[in-house]
């Protein structure tokens, strides 16, 4: 049976609503692209976890529906004109009926990475090499097939490492392991044991049956349910830039002293703020590139492991004297804000047992002290806590602004910022510098948190003010400001106001 599509041609603002609306017309899929694809005005779109754009749609975006090939038409297209929408004649293609799975399947040929490496899709024959190492792994839900240069790259760094390695069986840990096909290459390249980890059940679930089809013993896990004090001779993380600097304490603590550490998911312009990211605990380089993305390796620094079992007794033996000498101290509210801001972690930082143990002492001991007695929420102002993850200040409408002989234009400061420390920090103000197209300063803006922090944040939490931002909170903030029409950059910095 065949089928009717139609395409319409369509602004960012109304690709998601039309769409919506013809799926409640009968619709049975809808799909988005950019209507400049492969052109000089092409816009790309971007997202990483906690970076994803609000808008899924591109200034001219193509919005293509597939409906029955039976199915009326004109009166489709009359609801959606008078529901408000407003669009040209969308252009109409008669769809053939076809194996859709032969099709599929026709897309994905066996791929030959490095020198021994085949991914080959369960529907093709093996190659016929006798030193050829076959993956087989079809296309699923989770991400991970081979053809993507961040894979290709960290399966080229396992056979090369490896090789070299020849009888040794190094352990390795997929962190992020998606389809599992990292995880399945290592083990059949020698690794053993491997284990893998993602946030997503349905990767689990995906990284579990393609390791049963390549008949290889791999442990695949959530987080927090793989054996804690579990480490590993290598350790691979190929997912994107911004996670991966976030997950840096979480990795170090999983490579054995002197192991392997591999990042991928990195564009080459992103290299070097994850290299300082996770420069405390291992010196990174790049090993090679391949489409503007790069694949990063390094040996975690002999001073960087995590305390072994031996450096246990010692570390307890320091922690609890500090939380003795510490908890002498807490019994004072002024000084019990201070002691745990300074013993207070941070995420972005390497872990210190010690540290840890009399942070976590003392944090007991304050939550028992204030159930008996009253407790001072004075929050520490430190703007070094802050970490400002996202920013960016919209221009879209500066031009019409102009073109109408306006002074000042609407736009939206989108900003994600997050408390690096456990503990809970003073709120502070955000200060917009703006400047021309000279880079000379032509306005400074300064909002203080009543007027930052999202609204609904203010709603759920009456006392924001007073009880602070929590340890490792993440804010997604949305400011509209009216800004000078000829504002060109900007520059955005966390500050405090000056005591008196």
């Amino acid at each position: 049976m065949p089928y009717r599509e139609l395409v319409f041609t369509v602004s960012a603002d109304i690709a998601e609503a039309l769409g919506d609306a013809l799926i409640e017309s009968g619709a049975l899929s809808i799909s988005v692209e950019d209507a400049s694809a492969g052109g000089y005005d092409e816009n790309p779109l971007y997202g990483e976890p906690g970076l994803s754009p609000e808008v899924q749609a591109w200034d001219s975006s193509s919005l293509t529906a597939l409906f029955e090939f039976d199915t009326p038409i004109k009166p489709v297209l009359e609801e959606l004109r008078n529901a408000g929408f407003k669009f040209d004649t969308p252009l109409e293609k008669k769809l053939e009926d076809q194996d859709w799975v032969r099709l599929t399947q026709s897309q994905f040929e066996p791929l030959h990475i490095g020198r021994r490496l085949w991914i080959i899709p369960s529907w093709h024959d093996k190659p016929n090499d006798p030193e050829a190492i076959c993956l087989a792994v079809d296309p699923g839900l989770a991400f991970g097939t081979g053809s993507h240069p961040t894979t290709s790259l960290c399966l080229q760094w396992l056979e090369i490492e490896l090789d070299q390695r020849q009888s040794q069986n190094p352990s390795l840990l997929d962190y992020g392991c998606g389809s599992g096909i990292l995880a399945i290459a290592a083990r059949k390249l020698g690794c053993n044991p491997v284990a893998g980890i993602d946030i997503d059940p349905q990767a689990i679930e995906s990284a579990q049956a393609n390791s049963i089809q390549n008949q290889v013993d791999i442990g695949f896990y959530l987080p927090g349910t793989i054996e804690e004090n579990a480490r590993f001779d290598i350790v691979v993380a190929n997912i994107l830039a911004n996670p991966l600097q976030v997950l840096a304490p979480a990795l170090i603590k999983r490579i054995k002293p002197n192991g392997k550490l591999v990042l991928s998911g990195i564009l080459n312009r992103q290299a070097n703020d994850v290299i300082e990211t996770y420069r405390p605990w291992v010196t990174l380089s790049v090993w090679k590139e391949q489409d503007s993305w790069v694949c990063l390796h390094g040996t975690l620094n002999q001073s960087a492991a995590i305390s072994t079992p031996n450096q246990r007794p010692r570390t307890i033996f320091l922690g609890a004297f500090l939380v003795c000498f510490f908890g002498l101290m807490i019994v004072s509210s002024l000084w019990r804000a201070p002691i745990l801001h300074a013993l207070s972690p941070r995420m972005d930082e390497p872990p210190n047992p010690v540290q840890q143990i009399a942070f976590s002492g003392i944090n007991q001991l304050q939550t028992r002290i204030c159930k008996i007695m009253p407790c001072r929420q004075n929050r520490i102002e430190d703007f070094t806590a802050w970490r400002l993850v996202l920013v960016n200040l919209g221009m879209e409408s500066q031009n019409q602004a102009s073109a109408q002989n306006k002074t000042e234009f609407e736009s939206i400061l989108e900003v994600q910022i997050q408390n690096r420390l456990l503990v809970p920090i003073a709120w502070p103000n955000l200060e917009l510098s703006l400047t021309d197209t000279d880079d000379k300063l032509i306005a400074q803006i300064q909002l203080k948190p009543q007027e930052w922090v999202p609204k609904a944040w203010q709603a759920s939490h009456p006392a924001f003010l007073l009880e602070g931002a929590p340890g490792q909170a993440l804010i997604d903030a949305a400011i509209p400001l009216q800004l000078p029409n000829h504002a060109a950059g900007y520059r955005l910095r966390i500050s405090y106001p000056p005591k008196i």
